[in-house]
């Protein structure tokens, strides 16, 4: 599972240096490469076919959690670089999160237009019409956001149903990077476009219950089957963890209802850089993004 998520460009000249696995754990890691289990080598091979799996229509997976914070935007990144390093399809990351560029920061890329510069235009009939809109990360991969900062508070619910349509036909995959600072209106029409849901927050008792309430409002709208398409990511935290907090029976509450959950362990990259280079990534944010990857597109068909 190394380099699951290896970029094949550059990911910006800003990226920290830091290694997301200190040099004992990678050195280590090499030394023990070829005497890894066979069951390990199959599952990660199973993990890589599920990514790959064929869809017939794009794919809508939205990335929310119960507050802003950075383990949103990074979630995100990492499973639109997943994606596009596995699948053959094109790969769209789209940043509705109001005025803060965050998925572009992770990406290390400059936008030029906008979803709202998408719906002003004539209804793109082709890939190469819209093109021009867009910020490319990498092989298949392009990102865009909702509105341009200095337009922010322009893009509403009419305008996102008007122009992703549209404009998500295009991809296999198209991850939409929201938040709870959306208005009312226009996150309820982020969440009624999705196929699937990403629920991201931190390791902690308060993230949980925040995972929580989000839950119920989005069972209160979208009925109880829809907590088979949600899957859950909880973001270890730098600091101290609390010791009164019951992970594992956390999780458990969470399975029980039919909703997915990952832990995404801390990762020093992450930690120490906005600019994601996947190369730096810890070898265990590899093997997790995959897995959650596999996930959510088994739950979003």
């Amino acid at each position: 599972m190394d380099q699951v998520l290896e970029s094949r460009g550059s990911v910006g000249a800003s990226a920290a240096t830091v290694h997301g696995d200190p040099l004992p754990r990678r050195a280590g890691r090499w030394l023990v490469r070829a005497f890894l289990p066979s069951d390990d080598v199959l599952a990660a091979v199973e993990v890589g076919a599920a990514v790959q799996r064929p869809i017939l229509t794009g794919r809508r997976i939205v990335v929310d959690g119960p507050r802003g914070g950075v383990e949103r935007s990074a979630v995100t990144a990492l499973l639109a670089l997943v994606f596009a390093h596995y699948r053959q399809d094109r790969v769209l990351a789209l940043d509705v999160d109001p005025g803060t560029g965050s998925l572009a920061r992770r990406f290390g890329v400059r936008t030029r237009r906008s979803l709202t510069d998408v719906a002003d235009a004539n209804p793109p009939d082709s890939f190469e019409a819209v093109e021009p809109l867009l910020s490319s990360v990498r092989e298949r991969l392009w990102t865009l956001p909702g509105a341009r900062e200095e337009d922010e508070g322009d893009l509403g619910a009419r305008i996102y149903r008007g122009a992703l349509l549209p404009l998500s036909r295009f991809f296999g995959i198209t991850l939409i990077h929201s938040g709870t600072g959306l208005p009312t209106e226009l996150h309820d029409a982020v969440s009624a476009g999705a196929h699937a849901h990403v629920l991201v927050a931190p390791e902690t008792g308060d993230g949980v219950v925040g995972v929580g309430r989000m839950l119920d409002t989005l069972l209160a709208t979208g009925g109880d089957s829809l907590t088979s398409r949600i899957v859950v990511v909880l973001v270890a935290q730098e600091t101290n963890p609390d010791p009164t907090f019951d992970l594992v029976g956390a999780v458990d509450i969470l399975t029980e209802g039919g909703v997915g959950v990952f832990r995404l362990g801390r990762d020093r990259h992450l930690a120490a850089t906005t600019v994601i280079d996947p190369r730096r990534l810890a070898q265990a944010t590899h093997t997790t993004m995959a897995r959650v990857a596999a996930e959510v597109l088994r739950r979003s068909l």
